[in-house]
C-alpha cells in the first residue's frame, strides 16, 4: 500500500472495540491486509482554489478560520482495492466482508492525511488545517459536485454519481484551509452534540 500508515486502533474502534481486540478478529485483519496489501494503489490529488460555491457550516468554517488559501482534495484506496472488496464480497463471508469494509475506510483516511502532509510540504511556512469533507456537520453533500468540477477529469479515477456517492466507494474529497493565522483544531467530533453522528455513538460507546 505504498508509504500510507493505517491506525490500526482506529480500524478496531470502528468495530466496537474499547481495549484489545478479539484474536480471531485480529487475525482476521492480518490476513485481509496480507491481501490487499500488494495490489492496493491509494492515491490523492489536490489544487489551490476559492470558496465559491461552497458553503461548510459552523464548526467546519472555525476550523478553516485564518485561510488566505483554500486547498481542495480528492483521495482514494483505488480501484485496485474496490475490484478486490467485489471479489471479496462474491466470496459471502460477512466477518471478512464487515472487516474489509473497515479496512477500507482506514485506508482512504490514511490517504487523506499523506495529503496533507504533501499540502503542508508546499506551503512550509504557512498553518495547514484538519481536512473537513461535505457530508459532515451540517455541510451539504452536494457539494461534493463543485468540488469535482474543479478537478475535471484530472480526479484520480473518482466517479461522482447522481447521488454524490463517490465510486470506488473508499474515497474522500474535501477542503483545507492554508494561511499565516491558521491552526491545526481539535475536530468538532470533540465537542460536537449531535446525536445522529456515527462518531459520537462510537465514542460513547467505547469509554
Amino acid at each position: 500500500m505504498g508509504d500510507i500508515s493505517l491506525d490500526m486502533s482506529e480500524i478496531y474502534r470502528s468495530m466496537g472495540y474499547g481495549s484489545e481486540p478479539d484474536p480471531q478478529m485480529i487475525a482476521t485483519v492480518e490476513a485481509l491486509l496480507v491481501r490487499f496489501n500488494p495490489i492496493t494503489k491509494p492515491r490523492f490529488r489536490f489544487i489551490e482554489s476559492t470558496i465559491d460555491g461552497l458553503s461548510p457550516k459552523g464548526i467546519i468554517m472555525k476550523g478553516l478560520s485564518g485561510a488566505e488559501k483554500y486547498i481542495l482534495f480528492v483521495a482514494t484506496a483505488g480501484m485496485e482495492f474496490q475490484e478486490e472488496i467485489n471479489s471479496l464480497m462474491q466470496e459471502g463471508d460477512i466477518v471478512n466482508n464487515y472487516a474489509a469494509d473497515l479496512i477500507g475506510s482506514e485506508i482512504a483516511e490514511a490517504t487523506v492525511r499523506e495529503c496533507v502532509k504533501a499540502v503542508q510540504a508546499t506551503y512550509p511556512s504557512l498553518g495547514v488545517s484538519n481536512p473537513y469533507s461535505p457530508g459532515y456537520c451540517g455541510w451539504n453533500i452536494t457539494e461534493q459536485q463543485v468540488i469535482f468540477e474543479r478537478f475535471r477529469q484530472d480526479n484520480c479515477g473518482i466517479i461522482l454519481n447522481d447521488s454524490c456517492l463517490m465510486y470506488p466507494i473508499k474515497s474522500v474529497s474535501g477542503i483545507i484551509a492554508v494561511g499565516a493565522a491558521v491552526e491545526k483544531r481539535e475536530y468538532g467530533c470533540a465537542i460536537c452534540g449531535r446525536k445522529d453522528c456515527y462518531k459520537n455513538k462510537l465514542k460513547n460507546e467505547c469509554k
